[in-house]
C-alpha cells in the first residue's frame, strides 16, 4: 500500500500530524508527503495521484476533480482528517470504486462539548453576570435567579454525530429532549430517549433551542421571525451549526427586545465585524466559530484516518465511511 498525505500547510500538519502517526502508518504502507509551505492544486493531485492507493487529505486539500479521478487509477481509499468531505470531493466520487472516510465523528465531539458550554454560559449569564460584576454591581441571592440548565425541556434542531453527542451529554442534567429531524427514525428516537416533534411545536415547549442541522438550500434561513417569536421569554437558542440555518436580522430583532439569549458560534459572515450589532447586545454571547477547537481531539483526527486505512487494509469496515446518503446532508460549504 502507498499512500499520498495531502496536507501542505505546515502549522496544520505540525498539529494534525505528529511523528507517531507517521510511524503507524508507516507499518502497512509507504508514506509520501506533499512539500509542506508550497502550494498543493487539483492540477497537482491529478499529476500526482496515479501511484497511490491511498490519500489522507483535510483543511486546504485540494479537491478531487474528474481530471484528478481519472488519473486516480490505483487509488482504493480517501481518508480526510477533518469534518465534512466536501471541499474534497464531489459526488461523482460515488461513481468510482473509491471508498471515502472522514474523521467526522472525532471533531463532532468537540463540537458537541462547545455546545454544552455555550448552554451552560447562556443559561447562567455568564457573560451579563460577569460584566455586570466589573460595573461593579453585586447579586441579590433572595432576588436574583438565572434559567440554568438542570430539569429544564432542551429542543435539538438537526440529528447527526454532534447531536448524538450532545444528547449524551446532556443525560446528567435530568432534561427533557426533543427533536425535530427527518433522520430520526421513532424506534431510534426512543432508544436514545428523545421526543420527536415538528419544528414550531418544538420552538414553543423548549427553554433552550440548539441548532445542529447542516446547512444546505433546504435549510437555509430555515429558522426566522416565525419560530424565533414562539420562544418563551428568558429562553435560549444556541448555534454550534452555521449562521445561515438561523435568519441573522431576525435573530438580531428578537434579541433586541431584551425576551431572549443566544450563544452564537457561528454567523452570516465570518470573521464577524467587530462592529456588528449583535456584539453590542447584552443577552447575546458570540465566540469566533471555535466549535472544533478542542486540542487534544484535534490531534486524533489524523490519528483516527490512519486507523481507518489499517482497517481497510485488512478488510475490515470503515467507522467513518461517508455514504451518498450521507453526503447529500453534507454542509457543501
Amino acid at each position: 500500500m502507498k499512500t499520498l498525505v495531502a496536507i501542505a500547510d505546515p502549522g496544520l500538519r505540525e498539529l494534525l500530524w505528529p511523528e507517531s502517526v507517521t510511524i503507524k502508518l508507516a507499518t502497512f504502507s509507504e508514506v509520501d508527503f506533499v512539500t509542506a509551505g508550497e502550494p498543493f492544486t487539483s492540477d497537482d493531485l491529478a499529476e500526482r495521484i496515479g501511484e497511490y492507493d491511498a490519500c489522507i487529505t483535510s483543511w486546504g486539500s485540494p479537491l478531487f476533480t474528474p481530471e484528478a479521478l481519472a488519473r486516480a487509477e490505483r487509488l482504493k481509499v480517501i481518508g480526510h482528517g477533518a469534518g465534512s468531505v466536501a471541499s474534497i470531493v464531489r459526488e461523482d466520487v460515488f461513481a468510482t470504486p473509491i471508498a471515502v472516510t472522514s474523521a467526522n465523528g472525532v471533531l463532532a465531539l468537540s463540537t458537541a462539548e462547545c455546545t454544552v458550554s455555550l448552554m451552560l454560559a447562556g443559561a447562567w449569564d455568564l457573560a451579563g453576570n460577569a460584566a455586570r460584576l466589573k460595573r461593579g454591581e453585586w447579586s441579590v441571592p433572595f432576588r436574583d435567579t438565572v434559567l440554568g440548565l438542570t430539569g429544564r425541556v432542551v429542543g435539538l434542531v438537526g440529528y447527526g454525530e454532534i447531536s448524538k453527542h450532545v444528547i449524551k451529554m446532556l443525560k446528567p442534567f435530568g432534561v427533557r429532549i426533543l427533536l425535530y429531524s427527518g433522520y430520526c427514525p421513532p424506534d431510534e428516537a426512543a432508544e436514545q430517549g428523545v421526543e420527536l416533534c415538528g419544528l414550531n411545536e418544538l420552538f414553543e415547549r423548549s427553554d433552550i433551542v440548539s441548532i445542529h442541522s447542516s446547512w444546505t438550500p433546504r435549510t437555509e434561513g430555515m429558522i426566522g421571525a416565525e419560530q424565533l417569536s414562539r420562544l418563551r421569554d428568558g429562553a435560549l437558542l444556541v448555534n454550534t451549526a452555521r449562521g445561515a440555518i438561523v435568519q441573522e436580522r431576525a435573530l438580531t430583532e428578537e434579541l433586541r427586545k431584551g425576551r431572549i439569549y443566544a450563544t452564537l458560534d457561528v454567523f452570516d459572515r465570518e470573521p464577524l465585524p467587530p462592529d456588528h450589532e449583535l456584539l453590542s447586545l447584552p443577552n447575546a454571547l458570540c465566540v469566533p466559530h471555535i466549535g472544533g477547537f478542542h486540542g487534544l481531539l484535534k490531534r486524533r483526527l489524523c490519528d483516527f484516518i490512519v486507523d481507518e486505512l489499517h482497517r481497510f487494509a485488512k478488510g475490515e469496515e470503515l467507522l467513518g465511511r461517508v455514504t451518498p446518503d450521507h453526503y447529500r446532508r453534507l454542509t457543501p460549504r
